[in-house]
């Protein structure tokens, strides 16, 4: 598959607003929640990356916001894997809505692939 497009600022002007302003925010917390990632493209779509190893890929959709992969189950944070169920889409995907994405499960998922 071509990459389409050259960096994640390329991927957000792409989208439309209401996806592009739910990625923005996630791309955001990705940055707080575990610092000292890099960003690339790959699968075109926003990759963060530390050294040469994904952490995780970012896509904006219609109707939701995809986080893969989902996380393993954290030590310390056992009940988030069952937070994350209705979010779960199979094969690795989490799908959060749009419409009043939920800050602190958001968070808690980035810190558990922050430490996976």
């Amino acid at each position: 598959m071509a990459q389409k497009y050259a960096d994640v600022d390329a991927y957000l002007a792409d989208l439309d607003e209401r996806p592009a302003a739910a990625v923005r925010q996630v791309r955001a917390w990705v940055h707080e929640e575990i610092p000292g990632l890099s960003e690339t493209i790959a699968y075109n779509m926003p990759t963060f990356r530390r050294g040469d190893a994904a952490v995780l890929h970012l896509a904006g959709w219609r109707r939701f916001v995809s986080v893969y992969p989902e996380p393993p189950a954290p030590a310390d944070d056992p009940g988030l894997v069952l937070d994350l169920a209705p979010y779960s889409s199979g094969k690795g995907t989490l799908r959060f809505p749009l419409a009043g994405l939920d800050e602190q499960l958001v968070r808690r998922t980035l810190r558990a692939l922050g430490r996976a």
